[in-house]
């Protein structure tokens, strides 16, 4: 909204300005840039759409920039059937270090049948530190199940953070729907023995306004009395996820 605001603007400001000059042409770089950005986030259909409308468009559609961020909600995270000039947009997406290809590309490594590969977990990685909620959820959740105190920190860190702005369900559904074409169980992600919350006896434990054992929305996340017993609920979440026993 604000990129289509400051383009205006600068329209605006050129509406009286000789008609050599009220071209696309006359724009800043960078607004453009900015501009062209926020459409790829959103929908590469609309920047396909855009790249048509005139060259200076097009060449900024190539920036790297763009790249790095242009959704991919498009494509399908398994490419069942092989288009050349969709698996080279895809490779150019991966290289630039676009934050769903490495999402996705983690998931696909993490999880490949029929033995996973554990350098998935760093593109999972790299994707959360660069904010991606679905990566925050599943690398947080993947931390969450070790055995190692460290990680297990780091991982409690990646779920407040989305427990913070409220996207814990959002992110666990697009995860589930994404992970609906994956193998299950290659033996990567094992069930830790060891609850989070360690006074199981004595604690108050955690409830949900909507019932008991069932998280319905984001809304539901907001009385918990232990947050340790909090993230152990949604562990069970995320073991069921990945048929994990």
């Amino acid at each position: 909204m604000a990129s289509r605001m400051l383009l205006k603007r600068e329209i605006s400001k050129k509406r009286h300005a000789p008609s050599s000059l009220t071209s696309i042409e006359s724009l800043p770089r960078d607004l453009l840039l900015e501009v062209v950005t926020n459409v790829a986030s959103q929908s590469f259909i609309d920047l396909h759409n855009m790249k048509m409308c005139c060259k200076d468009f097009l060449e900024v559609t190539e920036d790297k920039h763009v790249l790095q961020n242009i959704s991919l909600d498009n494509f399908p995270l398994i490419q069942w059937f092989l288009n050349e000039r969709a698996l080279s947009f895809l490779k150019r997406c991966m290289e630039c270090e676009n934050i769903e290809s490495l999402f996705r590309e983690g998931l696909r490594e993490y999880f490949r049948y029929p033995n996973g590969n554990i350098d998935g977990l760093e593109n999972l990685k790299k994707a959360s530190q660069k904010g991606h909620k679905e990566a925050k959820y599943v690398y947080g959740m993947i931390l969450l199940c070790s055995e190692d105190y460290e990680s297990r920190k780091e991982g409690f860190e990646h779920m407040r953070y989305l427990r913070k702005f409220k996207c814990i369900m959002s992110s666990r559904k697009k995860v589930q729907y994404l992970t609906s074409f994956l193998w299950k169980n290659n033996g990567m992600l094992v069930r830790n023995q060891t609850p989070l919350c360690n006074s199981k006896s004595t604690c108050k434990g955690w409830r949900v306004k909507k019932g008991r054992w069932l998280l319905l929305d984001d809304d539901d996340d907001d009385i918990g009395l232990c947050e340790y017993c909090r993230w152990d609920h949604e562990l069970e979440f995320f073991y069921k996820l990945f048929n994990v026993h």
